[in-house]
Parts: structure tokens; sequence; C-alpha cells
């Protein structure tokens, strides 16, 4: 953005923004300090929320990961993860959480609450751009207003809970950061030479998203080469010796991220490290698309904090209308971008002269959300972690497209308030009180009984491992027709050798039978010597080694045990 349109016609020294814009120019060194200090506050603010959640047995499974790393298995050998692996994002930010901060539970939630900081900074920067000035006071407040509160419960589970997707836009975010200010010109335009190294630098940084999540082939890689390849095709009519020039490196390094990132997982796998499951995600019919778009509404605004009924109260239903205007900025600006693009391609030019930055958001952004509507994924309201990395790209966008229309003198009064209502609303659900985490009076039970090794439910078994910082293990286990199996999903394979471990109890969580059931394990293992009941977790105890004759569901294959999975 020029420093001419940073001037909108009616705008004045006497104007907020410009004012704030001008002392931020003076005195640098007091707006950093303020801004360290805010950023500080963001941080614990979103702890205290993610303290409200309890944690689930993905993320223990990931920090139980990570600190099998820091002691001398940095290739997580033995491990079967899931189809997502965070091998390169959260699994390196929870062990350097745990060298700092030790091996407990919070260690999710402190990792959570950074994540979505940063997250929200990225989006910020990026929004800004090349603006400055009121544009640039304006465009960092949109961003950031569209992300500062975000919704209870489920939405606390999904942005602030175990990595499920959100951590994701760190890395997109960073390498769409690089693309703007090695891409573009102080004006905001699209440079004809760009520096040599910018294209292997895109196609490191999406490897490394790719290689944790390979949600980022898609909102990444994909994207960036479709943008590529629409300008190119307006650059080859309208300028045919620069048609070969930028897009066209960013269309191999879009390429290359990919098979960078699938190179780097053989090798992992070759040299014994970790196994990753096969995605699962398929082709919706055509019947289902209906129910999908309306679970796409929901889940939209339960991402963007709009979703009502987790918002009580007047507080709740006056930050619920704020998210839900977020929502339709977002919506407003993927619109703009779609119609310029009409437009610009009727008259012949493509994409060429835009912003590439906005059109690669725009396009990740549709790219996920039908990619969410035409498959098999949705099916509640968790199912916002598919589409968890729209919030802080759609505020970046939204920033990027909007700000010029937002910047009108007669607006900024109203966009500071919405700002001073999601900052009073900030505050409150910062003071909420934490929940006691789930599975932690199981793990001092068995703690204190020096039963140190045993299985359970899935949804309950590394809660209890994590819970008691590794002094207790337990396996996880699965429900497949009426027996209890080992099950190959975020656990190690030794865990279920009975030549090496000695398991004398079961942990059920009887809030989810389909891990196994009291009947099953009463017709499988015959009657426990003890049994102690914690609420959703009952646990009984044996007199002998469970692990013996335990099968293994390998997903989706079954085996005598968990050594004969493929």
């Amino acid at each position: 953005m020029s420093a001419a349109r940073d001037q909108a016609p009616g705008s004045s020294g006497d104007d907020p923004a410009e004012r704030l814009s001008a002392w931020v120019r003076r005195h640098r060194a007091a707006a950093a300090l303020i801004a360290a200090a805010g950023i500080l506050g963001l941080f614990f603010g979103y702890l205290r929320m993610s303290r409200t959640v309890s944690i689930n047995a993905d993320g223990a499974s990931n920090a139980i990961q990570a600190w099998d790393m820091i002691h001398g298995n940095p290739l997580l050998r033995g491990w079967t993860v899931t189809d997502v692996s965070f091998y390169t994002t959260e699994l390196l930010q929870y062990v350097l959480v745990e060298l700092v901060y030790g091996y407990h539970a919070d260690v999710i939630h402190a990792a959570a609450a950074m994540t979505y900081t940063l997250a929200l900074l990225l989006a910020a920067i990026l929004a800004k751009g090349r603006a400055t000035g009121r544009q640039a006071v304006v465009r960092v407040a949109v961003a950031v207003a569209i992300m500062l509160v975000p919704g209870p419960m489920t939405g606390y589970t999904i942005v602030l809970g175990s990595p499920a997707h959100f951590g994701t836009s760190v890395p997109l975010l960073v390498t769409w950061l690089l693309l703007d200010r090695a891409g573009t010109g102080r004006d905001g335009s699209p440079r004809d030479r760009v520096p040599r190294w910018l294209a292997c630098a895109v196609a490191v940084l999406l490897a490394w998203g790719t290689v944790a999540d390979p949600l980022v082939m898609y909102v990444g890689a994909l994207p960036l080469a479709v943008v590529s390849l629409v300008r190119m095709a307006g650059e080859r009519r309208f300028a045919p010796r620069r048609w070969r020039g930028p897009d066209a490196h960013l269309l191999l390094a879009a390429v290359a991220s990919v098979a960078l990132a699938r190179a780097f997982l053989a090798t992992v796998r070759l040299a014994g490290g970790f196994h990753v499951h096969a995605p699962i995600a398929e082709f919706a019919p055509l019947s289902k698309v209906g129910t999908h778009v309306w679970l796409l509404i929901r889940t939209l605004a339960v991402l963007f904090g709009a979703y009502f009924p987790d918002l009580p109260g007047p507080l709740g239903v006056a930050v619920g209308v704020l998210n839900l205007a977020g929502i339709v900025l977002v919506t407003g600006a993927l619109a703009v971008v779609t119609i310029r693009t009409v437009r610009t391609t009727i008259r012949g030019r493509g994409w060429s002269h835009g912003d590439r930055v906005t059109q690669v958001l725009a396009c990740a952004i549709g790219v996920n959300l039908c990619a969410f509507v035409a498959s098999t994924l949705p099916t509640d309201l968790m199912s916002t972690r598919q589409i968890a990395v729209v919030l802080p790209l759609g505020a970046a966008l939204a920033g990027r497209v909007l700000a010029h229309r937002l910047a009108a003198p007669r607006l900024v009064p109203a966009l500071a308030g919405a700002l001073l209502v999601l900052a009073c609303a900030f505050v409150v659900r910062a003071a909420d009180r934490p929940v006691v985490e789930n599975g932690h009076d199981v793990g001092q039970w068995l703690a204190s009984r020096n039963l140190t090794h045993g299985i359970g439910s899935y949804w309950g078994a590394n809660i209890v491992t994590l819970n008691t910082g590794g002094r207790v293990t337990v396996a996880p286990t699965i429900g497949v027709g009426d027996r209890i199996m080992g099950y190959r999903w975020e656990s190690r394979a030794d865990w279920y050798d009975p030549a090496r471990h000695d398991a004398r109890f079961l942990v059920l969580d009887l809030d989810n039978p389909g891990y196994g059931t009291e009947a099953n394990a009463l017709r499988q293992f015959g009657t426990p010597v003890e049994r102690k009941d914690f609420g959703r977790f009952a646990v009984l105890v044996y007199g002998h080694n469970l692990l013996v004759d335990l099968p293994a569901f390998c997903v989706p294959e079954v085996a005598q045990r968990m050594a004969d999975c493929p």
C-alpha cells in the first residue's frame, strides 16, 4: 500500500490512528516496551483461558513424545503417531517448553498459549504488510480484533487446547510474511525480480509445515501453485519476458515442498523413526453436502468465537456480535478478492498485477472451506479443528483487503470501541477458574499403590501417564468387537511387550465404551482382585500380566500382538 494511499480523503492530524502512528515513530523504544508488555499480557491471558479446559489424550501423547525425544529418542523409534505427526512444529515446541518448565500437564496449556499469541502477532504483522500510518494501524487493529477473544468451551479446545491444526497456521504465516517482505516493494507492488533465495526458503518453510501436518499441502503448497500458475498465464500474455520470473520459481517451490516433506518422512522411517498413519479423508456423497454446509456455518461460529450457545450473559452476547462481525469481514474480504479476480480475468490480465500474498490467503481459505464441505471429515462441532487455520489467515486477509475502507475517520472510533469491549472481555475470560485435569486422581492413586505399568482406554491412558510425570505408564487400548486390544495410535510398541513390562491394571473410560467396557474386560481378563472408581474412570487391578496374549489393533489391521503389526 503506497504512502499516498495512507492519507485517505478527509484524514487529518487529529485522527486518533494518525496520532498513534506518529507517536510510535517518535518513541520507538517506549513503543517496543509497551508492545512487549502487551505480548506478555496476551500470553498469560491465553494461558489462563487454556487452563479452563482439560487436556485430551492427543495432546498428552505429544507431550510424552517430546519427553522421549529429550531423553535420547529424537526420531521417536517405536512410536506410531496419527496421520498428523506435529513433529517439526508442536513437538519441537513441547521439547523446548519441557526443558524449561518440566514434564506435566500444564506444558500443553503453556504451549497452546504460546501458539495462539504467536499466531495473533504473525497475523497482525501480515495484515499490516507494507502499509504505514493510519492504514497500518487500522490493518493491525482489524486482525487483532478478529482474533483477540476466542470462543470458550469448544472454541478453547480447538485453539487453546491440544494440537489440532491451529498451530499449523504458524509456519504458513511465517512463509507468507517472508514472501510479502521479499516479494514486494516498499509500496506493496510485486517486484519483477526477487532474491534468488526466496523460492528455496519458501520451499523449505512449506516442507517444514507439511512434515508436521499434511494440511499444509492443501492450504499452503496448493494455493501457492494455483496463484502462481494464474499469474504466469497473465504475465505470459502481457509480459512475455517476465512470465518465467518469480511466479514460475514459486510454482517450483510449491511442488518441491511436497517432495522435500515426503523425502524427510521417508528418511525418518528408514532410520527406524516414527510411523505415520495414512490420512483418512475421503470424498463425501453429494447427499451430505447440505449437512456439511450447515455444519460449516456452525464451526465457523465456534472458531471465530461467535457461537452464541457457548456465550452466556450480556458481555458474552456483545463479544459474540463483534466476533460475528469478524466473520462478516473475512467473508467480505474473500468476496472482494474474488470479484477483483473475475474482473481482471475478464479483462485478460488474470492476477498478474495483484497482491500475491492476498491472493494466496484467499485461495487457501477457499480451498480449506471447500475441502471441509466435500470430505467425510465433518461430524460435529469438534470438526472445527479441520478449518482452524482459517481464523488467523482470515484475520490477515481482512486487514489487508478492507482496512482502507475501515480507515475512514468516522469509522476509526467504532473500531477503537470494539477493541475496548473485546479487551474487557479478554480480561474477564482470563479471570475464569482453571479446571482439575482429567485423570489426575487416577494417576496419584496408581502411583501410591506402586502400580507403574498398565493398559487403559485411549482417551484416558496417556493423560494418566502425563499427569504422573511418567511415574505410571498406561498403554492405550481400544475395543474391537468384544475384545480389548492394544492400540497402535499415539503409542510406543514396547509398552505392549510382556517380556519388558508387567501390566497389572486396566483403566476404563466409562464415558467412551467404544474403547473397552467392563463386561469385555471381565470376559477377557477375568475377575479383578480390586476395583477403584474415579468418576469417569474405573481402575481394575489384576494379579497377572495383562499384556500376555493381548491382541493389537494396528489400524486398520488386527494382529495377535503389537510386535506383529506391519
